[in-house]
């Protein structure tokens, strides 16, 4: 009897609340969109944008604004419940940014190798040209190995100016699972 009495007054999730694993999804995805709504700085414009992307988040998780609010009252009032949602709210959003800054390092990559290479034949293509104005003579030749130097060292600083932009991103990319 004891049994009953105490599963039946245990404390749970009252009818008309979003269940918590529900909730931290729903919740998730209104971070994300706050995040990119604070980019826009027209407030306006801001707010226009805003109301199409939270009738999308309650459509995706077949709720309305009025379940939402409900259920966020209630877990603002169940502080236990509300922080165990943001931890893994915070671990899904830490995730996320670690994955953005590998696809942007990944970006600063590629530009880098495309960039490179257009430094690379501009300096051969430069190397050969002073070659062909070269003459025969020694002092020419000096002349010419000098310039020639001269560029390169000019375009190793272009390519180490562009590997510091791109070390910089992420200085060792982890693996996002």
């Amino acid at each position: 009897m004891t049994a009953i009495l105490w599963f039946g007054c245990k404390p749970g999730i009252p009818d008309g609340i979003i269940k918590p694993d529900k909730m931290e999804k729903i919740l998730y995805d209104m971070h994300i969109v706050d995040g990119y709504l604070s980019s826009i700085y027209v407030v306006d414009s801001a707010k226009k944008v805003a109301a199409a992307y939270y009738k999308g988040i309650y459509k995706k998780f077949g709720t309305d604004s009025a379940e939402y609010n409900k259920s966020l009252i209630w877990y603002n009032t169940n502080p236990v419940a509300l922080e165990a949602m943001y931890k893994n709210i915070q671990k899904s959003l830490a995730k996320q940014k670690k994955g953005t800054a590998l696809a942007d390092l990944i970006i600063k990559k590629k530009a880098f190798k495309a960039d490179s290479l257009v430094i690379a034949k501009k300096f051969k293509a430069d190397s050969l040209a002073i070659r062909k104005k070269m003459k025969p003579d020694s002092l020419s030749k000096v002349k010419a190995v000098a310039e020639i130097a001269k560029e390169k060292k000019k375009a190793d600083s272009l390519i180490n100016i562009k590997k510091a932009g791109v070390s910089e991103v992420v200085p060792s990319p982890a693996i996002v699972q």
